[in-house]
């Protein structure tokens, strides 16, 4: 199996109806290619791992081409020097996105190779306020007490804000899930 989260690794995993016709330009473009097949929802689906030497930017460039192309949403890309797999959409947007093994939620793709099913699941954003006026009423807040993120939701930033975030905020123990 191939070890996805290892930082030296990089690699592009995109689907498509034509998979022929798109190894064909990755093996063109020196790409080496792994056929694997993707299972969503009582469907399989046939995807391609592909892999080249080439820098994070020319590698997201390629994907992103391939996508608009093939008339793809998304396709997953790991940049090297990095650990988590990142969700690339047509129109280069994208989000980070978490490796699981052998995955049983019926709501995400599991793509099969070499007897490994594994899945990207999206990983949490965070935000860090720093000043009184990023607390807002009802908003929920994470801080972390004795090594371990507990959650606050803001009655009166003010009074938040003096009591306990003004401190928590300055060595950077306060964060926000993101609605990115």
């Amino acid at each position: 199996m191939i070890d996805l989260n290892n930082p030296k690794l990089s690699f592009i995993l995109i689907s498509s109806d034509s998979l022929d016709d798109m190894m064909s330009i990755l093996w063109a473009k020196n790409f080496e290619i792994i056929p694997i097949k993707g299972y969503y929802k009582g469907q399989y689906e046939d995807s391609a791992m592909a892999f080249a030497p080439v820098d994070n930017d020319e590698l997201r460039k390629e994907l992103i081409f391939l996508l608009n192309h093939f008339h793809q949403d998304c396709g997953f890309i790991k940049y090297s020097g990095e650990t988590d797999v990142t969700k690339v959409f047509s129109d280069g947007s994208e989000k980070p996105m978490g490796v699981t093994l052998y995955n049983t939620d019926e709501e995400n793709i599991s793509y099969l190779y070499n007897g490994v099913s594994f899945s990207f699941v999206e990983k949490v954003r965070y935000w860090k306020p720093t000043k009184m006026e990023d607390f807002k009423v009802d908003m929920l807040v994470e801080y972390l007490n004795n090594n371990k993120w507990c959650q606050k939701k803001v009655d009166d930033p003010t009074k938040d804000w003096d009591n306990m975030f003004k401190l928590l905020t300055k060595y950077g123990r306060v964060r926000v899930v993101s609605n990115y």
